[in-house]
């Protein structure tokens, strides 16, 4: 799912439309994503399977737009491959940029940076990748963990960090940039199978250009009001488990 640029942002249309949203999901046919605009109900796209691999049934799924107001849509499949698909400006026809199997086992998850020109994706084995948006924007990095099940892959949204949940009951987190692990959490009994990060209140190194924030205490605040100030702006990770409990993290 993502948020729709409105009209009005758009130089060449100042006309102002109500924020809609666009909603992706699986086809009835193996390998086939169906996008819908939110409230309008009116399908937008229609990705087809890849024609020369066969790639089961569709696992996970992104879609964001780009800086250029490009609407990007990725895919993860059950046979370990993921494809970027991208609009044609001028012929309106859906074109696959990018395709690549870094997974033996089906995705279990994917995320998605602009920002960065990549994505990540997270299998039934023990591999993370790192993909380029497209296949002249570099190459992809395969990563061996040693943790096969790894799901949930979140990237935190100042883009630094990435977080998976593990059928081992642990949650690792990666950096982004060189894909190395950070840390493990350990704490669950039994595997994790969700995770998010916390959005924070003030501004930060998003996609849409904050400012990031300094972590300077205004003048005259009570203690109580800095401890919520600093509650609002730490990143908190969160992580579900099959034990029924979610263990509350903070990550630098």
């Amino acid at each position: 799912m993502c948020h729709v640029p409105s009209a009005n942002e758009t130089a060449n249309n100042q006309t102002p439309t109500p924020p809609s949203i666009h909603l992706a999901f699986p086809g009835v046919q193996d390998g086939q994503i169906i996008v819908t605009d939110l409230p309008s109900e009116k399908r937008i796209a229609t990705i087809p399977e890849p024609k020369d691999i066969k790639t089961g049934m569709v696992m996970a799924i992104r879609l964001d737009y780009t800086h250029e107001r490009h609407l990007t849509i990725i895919g993860g499949y059950e046979s370990g491959h993921a494809s970027v698909w991208r609009r044609n400006p001028s012929s309106q026809y859906w074109e696959r940029i990018y395709t690549y199997q870094a997974h033996s086992q089906p995705i279990l998850s994917l995320d998605l940076a602009i920002s960065l020109g990549s994505f990540f994706t997270s299998s039934a084995d023990a591999v993370i990748a790192g993909h380029p948006l497209s296949s002249a924007d570099g190459e992809t990095k395969v990563i061996q963990t040693r943790h096969a099940g790894q799901q949930g892959l979140t990237i935190r949204s100042d883009r630094k960090i990435f977080a998976t949940a593990g059928w081992d009951g642990k949650g690792r987190v990666y950096s982004a940039k060189t894909m190395k692990d950070l840390a493990v959490l350990k704490w669950h009994q039994e595997g994790c199978y969700a995770l998010a990060f916390a959005e924070t209140d003030l501004g930060e190194s998003h996609e849409n250009g904050q400012i990031p924030y300094t972590g300077l205490v205004k003048r005259g605040m009570t203690v109580s009001e800095q401890r919520t100030s600093a509650a609002k702006s730490t990143h908190w990770l969160a992580v579900g488990s099959k034990d029924g409990k979610i263990s509350l993290w903070n990550i630098y």
